[in-house]
């Protein structure tokens, strides 16, 4: 019984630090980048291509398994009354499993990607998301999710992508 609460304790100290060391690559990131993200949310631009203004941040595809249930995706955008927006992520035959990033993959299971205007803003470990004004243009604006396993390459059927997307307009 010890034994199993050394794990589940240093298993708990290490995705603090794993976030803590995430936030603080995220904020100098922002720094360089002169995006101010606000408190609520950090953009994850640590595997963001910079060289190129606007460039897609792609992953391998991964095909889900032919003998496992077929996962998807979809989402909502909400205004949030504070600032930016809101998105609620609702994943059908996938598990948001933060705590095995970067280990062995497993169907159906990871995280998801969160895109404004085909720009990676962050990694989501689960089926709520805060997106601040700053990262929206005036006018029409694509929020994108996509479903990605631990080792971040993307699950798609036949090559496909699992993703959905919605359009947002932000007022000028």
């Amino acid at each position: 019984m010890e034994k199993l609460a050394y794990v589940v304790i240093g298993g708990a100290i290490g995705v603090v630090l794993t976030v803590a060391l995430q936030t603080t690559n995220a904020m100098d990131h922002s720094a360089m980048t002169g995006i101010d993200m606000g408190s609520a949310a950090k953009a994850d631009t640590s595997d963001m291509d910079m060289s190129a203004a606007g460039a897609a941040h792609q992953h391998p595809p991964r095909n889900v398994t032919l003998d496992a249930p077929m996962p998807s995706v979809t989402h909502l955008v909400f205004p949030d009354t504070m600032d930016g927006y809101n998105v609620q992520i609702m994943p059908r035959n996938f598990t948001f499993t933060p705590a095995a990033i970067n280990r062995e993959v497993q169907d159906n299971e990871g995280h998801a990607h969160i895109y404004v205007n085909d720009a990676k803003i962050s990694r989501v470990y689960g089926s709520w998301f805060h997106l601040p004004s700053t990262i929206f243009q005036p006018g029409e604006n694509e929020v994108r999710v996509t479903l990605n396993a631990n080792d971040h390459s993307e699950w798609a059927i036949n090559g496909e992508p699992i993703s959905s997307a919605v359009k947002v307009a932000r007022p000028e």
